[in-house]
């Protein structure tokens, strides 16, 4: 083997990657992103759990451990409910995240030695931090069980022998009550998959006409520039929708994961969301040189940050600020806020027009973009 014939072709090649500096930027920047998205994004630390309570209790040991709980920074408190059902009700609008019941005369049961049980609702929709908060909370009551009941005897004088632990916990969990773990990750894997597809089907749009040589011909016509463009996206989305359906069908027969909701709506916010990834994808189509980069680009840009970012997988509350910043950019973030709760809890348009709005914004901003850009291409 001739080294002169080696480094001849060593620079040949490395004269093809400088002519194309957006492949060299994306191969030196995707590993510091990997770095920087795994290092910071990934915390399987379950913090700041959102909770309500339903004290029926009204003494002094209730609030107590109501105090214990809020102390401990594991668990926020953010409302106190009448009954049970009002609490279901925020957590079925994602408000809260479980709910605590305590039952009636707990003090008094506690004083006489006896042990109670308090119920604790939990949502089951994220069954990874719905166990994590479930163990979370079985170690704080556990510990302060026996203080309560302590405190409990002895502002009475009585000498009852404690019952250890004298609170237990009765869970029941909402809206996955087998805590099957496909019942979230087929919702979010439909999330990903279409963010993804969209942006493939439609980065390599623009870029094509230019490599085969027909943009100067459509560039000439007299159509307009949005007009080019939208008509490119009217076939995508037809495609995207029917992938949409085939998910729905797939995730009902193979993993018998069933739309809680309307699929009506399910299938009118996917639109939304679709035209959001495609317009993206045409974004990315028109800012690349060449086929191959605007693909590698639509699927660093899509898939990590549907994976990491959105909420799929890690909770975005444990992320650092700056992440939690960027995850509300990122599109699939709020669409996974409409599919999760429509396929488990049944909701209906007041609960998720907020992030069908953010949506319909963000496909509104792109498109005018990719026209801007469009145009600065004429």
């Amino acid at each position: 083997m001739s080294g002169r014939r080696m480094l001849a072709m060593a620079r040949k090649e490395w004269i093809h990657i400088k002519r194309d500096p957006r492949s060299l930027a994306v191969a030196l920047a995707l590993p510091f992103a990997l770095l920087i998205i795994n290092g910071a994004g990934i915390d399987f630390d379950v913090t700041d759990l959102p909770f309500a309570i339903c004290d029926l209790d009204g003494s002094q040991a209730s609030r107590s451990l109501r105090e214990h709980l809020v102390r401990g920074g594991l668990f926020r408190l953010v409302a106190t409910v009448p009954n049970a059902r009002a609490g279901e009700r925020l957590m079925r609008d994602g408000e809260c995240l479980f709910v605590l019941v305590i039952p009636p005369h707990m003090d008094a049961d506690l004083s006489a030695g006896k042990r109670v049980a308090v119920q604790v609702l939990l949502d089951g929709s994220d069954a990874n931090t719905a166990s994590t908060a479930r163990n979370y909370l079985t170690g704080a009551l556990g510990a302060q069980s026996a203080q309560l009941q302590a405190r409990a005897q002895g502002r009475l004088g009585l000498d009852v022998r404690p019952i250890h632990p004298p609170l237990t916990v009765a869970r029941r969990f909402l809206y996955n009550p087998a805590m099957e773990s496909r019942q979230f990750v087929v919702p979010g894997l439909i999330v990903t998959i279409l963010v993804i597809l969209g942006a493939l089907l439609t980065s390599g749009t623009v870029v094509r006409e230019r490599e085969r040589g027909t943009f100067e011909t459509l560039a000439a016509s007299p159509v307009q520039a949005a007009e080019i463009l939208l008509g490119k996206l009217v076939p995508y989305l037809v495609i995207g929708l029917i992938d949409v359906g085939i998910a729905i069908c797939t995730g009902a027969l193979i993993f018998r994961v069933y739309v809680a909701g309307s699929v009506e709506l399910l299938l009118g916010c996917s639109l939304v969301f679709l035209l959001c990834a495609l317009a993206f994808g045409l974004l990315i189509s028109t800012v690349a040189g060449r086929q191959q980069v605007a693909m590698m680009a639509a699927i660093v840009s899509t898939l990590l940050p549907a994976i990491m970012l959105s909420g799929f997988i890690f909770p975005i509350r444990n992320m650092p600020l700056l992440l939690r910043v960027i995850a509300q950019l990122i599109p699939a973030t709020h669409f996974l806020r409409i599919t999760r709760p429509i396929y488990l809890k049944g909701v209906g348009l007041p609960v998720v027009w907020e992030p069908l709005l953010i949506l319909a914004l963000m496909a509104c901003v792109l498109l005018a973009l990719c026209v801007k850009r469009f145009r600065k291409q004429l």
